[in-house]
């Protein structure tokens, strides 16, 4: 299956409420763990973006300073496969959606994004900073404790039959990738929703780690990772994204959602080691 780390394209919002000037609404799509893929209901997405910020400067030493990786949604990926266009759901084709656009997400993930990750982890690590790994979890076995808009969309995909629902923890394709090498002592956080803010603790390990600055990867970039870096920014901290170890459900979409969302920094993993080699002399 394309891409099964991260669920996007359910955003609920109030009617009245405002919204920054830079907010990108469109269309999108379910991709689920553990080698399914489904069709979404109409929903929305709605990725609400800080203002632009000049993403080709470096940071300067000072950002590793009470620093802390957040890792969003790379998870257990199994096998890499492919659709055909008779495979793509009929209300993916009705919101624009093509097979060649999600295989290319897939390819850009297995080829460029996870070994990126595993770089940028290693490098990192060796940095002594805090790691944080988010991922898919619910508790429950009916998903009560899953953001209302995602147990909704699986009632109308799956039906009430919660033994046919995916996201519960130790489900495979949930648990963060082996290719991590994650290690004892470093803290895995299971989320219940797309935004990990208001979905599981990471506010709360954040704060009490002293955390100022963030360096993230994962995806998807219009969703979870998105959503995460977007309630980070409004919350202060500055963000640094290393670009090519992130991916999308649509390759077609994976660098904007990262320029809409409003990081701080944007750098590929190249640029990204050379600069903490620089920095460490």
């Amino acid at each position: 299956m394309p891409l099964p780390q991260c669920v996007l394209g359910i955003i609920p919002f109030a009617r009245g409420v405002l919204l920054p000037t830079s907010v990108v609404l469109t269309s999108r799509f379910l991709f689920m763990p553990t080698l399914r893929l489904f069709p979404l209901l109409s929903l929305v997405s709605i990725v609400v973006a800080a203002e632009p910020t000049p993403q080709a400067m470096l940071p300067d030493a000072a950002f590793l300073k009470d620093c802390v990786f957040v890792c969003i949604d790379i998870q257990e990926p199994g096998s890499r496969t492919h659709m055909t266009d008779a495979q793509v759901p009929k209300e993916w084709q009705r919101m624009g959606i093509t097979a060649a656009d999600a295989n290319a997400a897939t390819d850009y993930a297995f080829d460029v994004a996870f070994p990126n990750a595993e770089r940028v982890v290693a490098a990192v690590r060796g940095l002594g900073v805090p790691m944080v790994f988010v991922h898919w979890g619910c508790r429950f076995a009916d998903g009560m404790d899953l953001d209302p808009a995602i147990r909704n969309a699986f009632i109308a995909e799956h039906g009430p039959d919660y033994t046919k629902w995916h996201h519960h923890e130790g489900d495979p394709g949930t648990e963060p990738a082996k290719f991590l090498h994650i290690r004892e002592g470093e803290y895995v956080i299971p989320k219940s929703g797309q935004d990990a803010f208001n979905s599981s603790n990471i506010r709360n390990v954040l704060v009490n780690l002293g955390a100022k600055h963030l360096i993230m990867i994962g995806g998807h970039t219009g969703a979870c990772l998105g959503k995460i870096a977007a309630s980070a920014k409004r919350a202060g901290y500055r963000l640094l994204c290393i670009e090519d170890a992130t991916f999308d459900a649509r390759q077609s979409t994976r660098r904007r959602w990262i320029d809409e969302t409003g990081y701080d920094y944007v750098l590929g993993t190249d640029e990204f080691l050379a600069w903490l080699a620089k920095v460490r002399r």
